[in-house]
């Protein structure tokens, strides 16, 4: 028996729509994603794209370039100056802020052409803090103020969080969009939960959605899965316009000297991921402070955004920075800090609580490349 083109009369074409169908349920429920092999990752809640796959596995500490940090160094702690293992708490709070960073930006006031990159752990700021006006207001003064927000523990309990939130902060002229990642499976196991997302304003920065993706895991050595976008500054030739990788991660307090041990193979992965993007920034809940970071990565290759300041609104901890690499990423122009907004703003303490127990930390960048 043999078959020729054609050869199936009308059943050809009813094969043709099942493909076909099948085919456009895969894609609008899937991705595939991975390196080495294939793997199913459903959408995300709010039917953004769906984030793609770089996987740690394979990488070893010593593949990375790392080095143990650890118990040698009284000076440091892994978990931001809460432990008992003789580490001194984190300084006392500052208040200098580069110029680039101080007064809330109204929709269509020019702002310094550096870019400020900020990470901010809301502390579960979620639905209940959105209905709230006080809260919500103070909120959008302190997002106006920076291009691009690595946000950690969000608490998108509702499908529309996000999309509402980002419309708040539009309300009064604001251009912002977000990239947020699938609920995080591995908080479950015991960690502290919450979401990580990005917040950017569209006038300044332009982003890649097929370039966003979730370090996969498969050992499970971290909690909580990091998310990593891609920008571009938006106000320059594009050809000469300034690109990075921005790495949100939220460390779990619990295992925060055994996950911190992965910061050079996180970074390694992101590094090699096949985009060719040599200016990788990590930002995030770190829960260790300056000191106990530097010594994990080893040398001094790497700046710190923010050096000796508390980074909760109570002035006990130094958890959250921003990691740049200045051999590579020399568009850093080497200011940062702290942003208090309790202090800046005179707010009541037990309204700062309200809207976060922890202070956002900034970094400043030149627009052009190289």
């Amino acid at each position: 028996m043999s078959f020729h083109p054609g050869g199936f009369g009308p059943w050809r074409y009813i094969v043709m729509a099942a493909l076909l169908t099948g085919g456009y349920q895969l894609h609008r429920h899937f991705t595939i994603g991975g390196l080495d092999g294939l793997s199913l990752q459903t959408r995300s809640a709010d039917d953004r794209p769906a984030v793609g796959w770089v996987s740690l596995a394979g990488l070893g500490a010593g593949d990375a370039g790392s080095s143990k940090a650890g118990a040698d160094d009284p000076e440091s702690s892994p978990d931001g100056g809460r432990s008992d293992s003789g580490s001194k708490p984190a300084a006392k709070r500052g208040t200098a802020v580069s110029a680039a960073a101080t007064g809330q930006r109204k929709a269509g006031q020019p702002r310094s052409q550096n870019l400020l990159i900020a990470t901010w752990a809301v502390s579960g700021f979620g639905p209940q803090q959105l209905r709230d006006p006080e809260v919500m207001e103070t909120f959008v003064a302190i997002v106006s103020r920076f291009d691009v927000l690595a946000l950690q523990q969000l608490r998108a309990t509702e499908r529309d969080f996000l999309r509402n939130l980002v419309a708040r902060i539009n309300r009064d002229g604001g251009r912002y969009d977000y990239l947020v990642g699938p609920i995080d499976p591995l908080a479950a196991n015991g960690g502290d939960g919450g979401q990580v997302a990005f917040l950017f304003d569209t006038t300044r920065v332009v982003t890649d959605r097929t370039q966003l993706y979730a370090v996969a895991d498969p050992d499970r050595r971290l909690t909580h899965q990091p998310l990593v976008a891609w920008f571009r500054a938006a106000e320059v030739d594009p050809q000469r316009a300034w690109t990075f990788s921005l790495v949100n991660w939220q460390v779990d307090l619990s295992r925060a000297r055994q996950e911190i041990y992965e910061l050079p193979r996180l970074i390694a992965a992101v590094t090699s991921d096949g985009r060719g993007e040599d200016d990788v920034i990590v930002a995030g809940l770190l829960q260790a402070d300056q000191a106990y970071l530097a010594a994990t990565l080893g040398g001094d290759k790497h700046w710190f955004a923010n050096a000796d300041k508390a980074t909760d609104i109570h002035v006990k901890y130094q958890t959250s920075n921003l990691i740049i690499d200045r051999r590579m990423t020399t568009e850093a122009v080497l200011r940062g800090g702290v942003f208090d907004f309790l202090r800046a703003y005179n707010l009541s303490l037990k309204l700062a609580e309200r809207i976060s127990e922890n202070l956002p930390v900034y970094a400043e960048f030149s627009p052009w490349e190289g």
